[in-house]
């Protein structure tokens, strides 16, 4: 049975939300990979380059390539498409996640050692605490995004896997309401038993000979010739 049968606050079935969920993400990776370009070139520009936006870049490609995959999934009822888009959107996830976890501590060093050689310590500190706060409740959010997104397109899912395992359960079903034909059928040549006369009781043909004219010699009668 399906997790949620409604979606998008219950204004449409899971499979428009699917669809819904797939245009949203798009658009978002979409604004994802250009921002996350921009830094990249920019950094480029002091011929240094981030790890951190390199593996971003693949993220949101690979993001943008399933979402793709969704919506065609969607359309033609592909459930291997679909169950693809969650497995890999949970991977992605967990793999942004670390990367953000990582970013946040190399800040945080950065920070430290800025505020350390500095007279204005107070306001380094809060100015670098006030950027991870933002980029977290950012990240945050898409995160609640995305649990929700998974459950939308897992639920559509397990209704076509449903609807799949109804149709075979009703094929076998139906074949085992047909007669069984194996046992009515006449015994094939070369099994029937002793005595069998599968077209019934046939009369039984009279052994009669056609009777010889006159008396045989040699068959117990007497010969007319004069006994001498």
């Amino acid at each position: 049975m399906a997790i949620l049968q409604r979606s998008c606050c219950g204004c449409c079935d899971v499979k428009t939300g699917s669809i819904v969920v797939a245009i949203i993400w798009i658009i978002l990776t979409l604004i994802g990979l250009g921002y996350t370009s921009y830094r990249v070139y920019l950094v480029s520009l002091l011929g240094l380059v981030s790890p951190t936006d390199v593996v971003l870049l693949i993220l949101y490609i690979v993001n943008f390539i399933v979402h793709i995959l969704l919506i065609i999934g969607v359309a033609q009822e592909v459930r291997p498409l679909i169950l693809t888009w969650v497995i890999v959107t949970i991977i992605c996830t967990v793999v942004s996640l670390i990367v953000y976890v990582y970013v946040t501590v190399a800040t945080i060093a950065i920070i430290g050692a800025l505020a350390s050689g500095s007279d204005d310590q107070g306001v380094i500190v809060g100015a670098g605490v006030a950027s991870l706060a933002i980029v977290w409740i950012i990240w945050g959010v898409f995160f609640i995004l995305t649990v929700y997104g998974c459950l939308v397109v897992f639920s559509h899912y397990q209704n076509l896997r449903d609807a799949a395992l109804g149709q075979g359960q009703q094929q076998m079903v139906a074949m085992g309401n047909q007669p069984y034909m194996m046992g009515n059928q006449p015994a094939v040549a070369g099994n029937q038993p002793y005595g069998y006369q599968p077209y019934g009781n046939q009369p039984a043909m009279e052994n009669k000979q056609p009777a010889m004219m006159g008396p045989q010699p040699g068959l117990g009668q007497e010969s007319n010739d004069v006994k001498l």
